[in-house]
């Protein structure tokens, strides 16, 4: 009687036997859970890795017409005794390269790396007065894996040459895809860039008297817009700006320049040619050994990865279809991390379904 009893109680806190009792209940919650889980499964941010805070910054300077061993001992000796003091740094990992110097700070595990920033920050400011004045584009900044490319292809043209195909890419391509929802930046490699290049003869400089730092200070005070102050109104004072900068190389020919004795002036025309033509270059990007141009497309941290890939093709389609971009033009995917996840989240899904019906079977 007393094994009896045991059984009955048993019986009665059982999940299975409330659930056969209950077992209307029992299906209104397995429904509920069922439709939840869709719900979550359609609307959760979806990305190749969790979030991750690398105990890791980055400094990137250039330097553009300071020689690696200059650099060296003007720059990067500098920060790396300014950053050493930098509270819970580990190890300072440097390189100087030609018109750049990078520089990476490993941090403790664990530690905060947003105020490492500010002190690291705090610490190059307090000796940005060492470093040469011409320095410009200091970039300081942690690693995150959110910052990594989610989309690239590659951008050909029967038609365009790699001058024309990257002013392509940027001009039109870039400024269409970095309005697209989710996308951080667009960022454009390869081809060339469009440069003005003054070669001046140094022999017919001289005859005429002029000297080269005067031509290159006087080239670069033109080449700016300024503010001109403001206009009194009755109503309003509206501001005013003096468009300097040069519009054509045509003008450049017209700049005048003052001799050394001051009893005339020579125009650049007499001893510089102005060629328009473009940069030389340094970064080549082939596509089955055609020239190409690589588009690299970058998430911001909270968007859903597959969203943002769906959104980009969606929007590189309508750029095809439209009259925005000329014919021959083709695109060819390099990177699409929507692919793997969507694999991934696949396989989750037909696992969790299969034990599902096994653990009812």
């Amino acid at each position: 009687m007393k094994s009896d009893s045991i059984n009955e109680k048993n019986q009665s806190f059982s999940i299975s036997g409330v659930a056969i009792r209950r077992h209307i209940g029992t299906i209104m919650l397995t429904l509920a859970v069922i439709v939840i889980g869709v719900f979550f499964v359609n609307n959760i941010g979806v990305d190749l890795l969790p979030s991750i805070t690398y105990p890791r910054i980055g400094v990137r300077v250039n330097t553009n017409g300071i020689a690696p061993e200059v650099a060296v001992e003007e720059i990067t000796r500098p920060l790396e005794e300014a950053l050493s003091a930098t509270e819970g740094l580990e190890q300072i990992y440097s390189r100087t390269r030609e018109d750049s110097v990078s520089l990476d700070l490993f941090f403790r595990v664990g530690g905060n790396i947003d105020q490492a920033l500010n002190d690291a920050t705090a610490s190059f400011n307090r000796a940005r007065g060492r470093l040469p004045d011409s320095l410009d584009n200091v970039r300081l900044f942690k690693f995150d894996p959110s910052q990594l490319p989610v989309y690239e292809f590659a951008l050909t043209s029967e038609n365009l040459d790699i001058l024309d195909l990257r002013v392509l890419a940027e001009d039109e391509i870039a400024r269409e895809l970095t309005i697209v929802p989710g996308v951080s930046s667009v960022d454009v490699s390869g081809g060339v860039n469009e440069e003005v290049r003054i070669q001046i003869d140094l022999n017919r400089l001289q005859a005429l008297g002029v000297n080269l730092n005067q031509v290159l200070n006087e080239l670069d005070g033109a080449n700016q817009d300024i503010t001109g102050g403001r206009l009194l109104g009755e109503n309003n004072e509206p501001l005013t700006r003096v468009a300097g900068k040069f519009s054509s190389p045509e003008i450049l020919n017209n700049l005048s320049f003052s001799t050394v004795d001051s009893n005339g002036r020579v125009y650049l025309r007499e001893f510089a040619q102005v060629i328009d033509g473009s940069q030389e270059q340094r970064v080549f990007v082939t596509l089955n050994g055609t020239p190409a141009v690589k588009v690299s497309i970058q998430k911001q941290p909270d968007a859903n990865t597959i969203e943002v890939i769906d959104s980009v093709k969606q929007r590189l389609e309508e750029l095809r279809r439209g009259s925005v971009l000329p014919d021959g033009i083709e695109f060819l995917p390099t990177l699409d991390e929507s692919i793997f996840i969507e694999n991934a989240v696949d396989n989750v899904i037909m696992a969790g379904l299969t034990g599902a019906g096994l653990a009812a079977i």
